[in-house]
């Protein structure tokens, strides 16, 4: 006798961004302090050669704030710079990035901030990988007007890339106007990419690779960041960290 199995219906972009928003505020409220180790190259191009490199190996460190709530803060200690002990001097980059640890998800993907975007399957995308779903994402117009919506900036596009069983995110990333100087035809793209690590016998969808870049304009040479996580263990011992830039890339001199 056969025996009919129900089909699973196909869950809603609706359905699919609330289960990502759960998951977004159950990671700000659960993960724990750690540490890992970081990789970074950041460099300056220019008409597509790389004009000046830098390398960068740190301890970077991301604990919960003691004074607020489901707040993640970024700090690192960098250890050599271009293969060099880094000393007690400051740390100098081409282009520096930080938040894909903290804030790539919750600005982007959370209940607080829905209202600022349209949400859309991708239509540009190649056949996604068995299990995996991708969407688009545009900061509307009338966002600009809303106050929950300040810290989304008019012009903002985006995409992300989900794993189908858990709706997790695997990839998002984000583009938006970067204007240099008096150059106003530069863009600013950043990506963070995601896979489980276990910390303390607990799964978290936590970055392995954080990038970051601008375009190449007639006025403005284009400079990129890419850094790249391992090693993942909780905090439990104390350090010197040296703190991070600002929540975003600093921004290069124009030419």
């Amino acid at each position: 006798m056969a025996i009919a199995h129900a089909q699973q219906p196909v869950p809603t972009l609706g359905q699919i961004l609330t289960h990502i928003e759960a998951n977004t505020e159950q990671y700000k409220a659960s993960v724990p302090s750690f540490l890992c180790d970081e990789h970074i190259v950041s460099q300056e191009i220019h008409d597509g050669k790389i004009r000046h490199e830098t390398t960068v190996e740190a301890l970077f460190r991301v604990t919960r704030s003691p004074s607020q709530r489901g707040v993640l803060e970024e700090s690192r200690e960098v250890k050599t710079v271009d293969g060099k002990p880094a000393g007690n001097s400051r740390l100098k980059m081409p282009i520096a990035f930080t938040g894909g640890f903290s804030g790539a998800l919750e600005k982007f993907l959370s209940a607080d901030h829905r209202q600022c975007f349209d949400f859309a399957p991708d239509p540009a995308a190649p056949k996604p990988k068995a299990g995996t779903a991708a969407f688009i994402f545009t900061a509307r117009e009338a966002a600009a007007k809303d106050p929950s919506c300040a810290s989304i900036q008019p012009g903002t596009t985006g995409k992300f890339v989900i794993d189908s069983a858990t709706l997790q995110v695997t990839h998002i990333e984000r583009t938006v106007p970067y204007p240099i100087g008096k150059d106003r035809d530069v863009l600013g793209t950043a990506s963070v990419d995601f896979a489980p690590v276990t910390l303390s016998d607990k799964s978290f969808w936590l970055p392995f690779m954080v990038s970051a870049s601008t375009s190449e304009t007639p006025k403005t040479t284009a400079f990129r960041f890419t850094a790249h996580y391992s090693n993942y263990h909780r905090f439990a011992a104390s350090s010197t960290i040296l703190p991070t830039t600002s929540d975003s890339s600093t921004q290069p001199p124009s030419r």
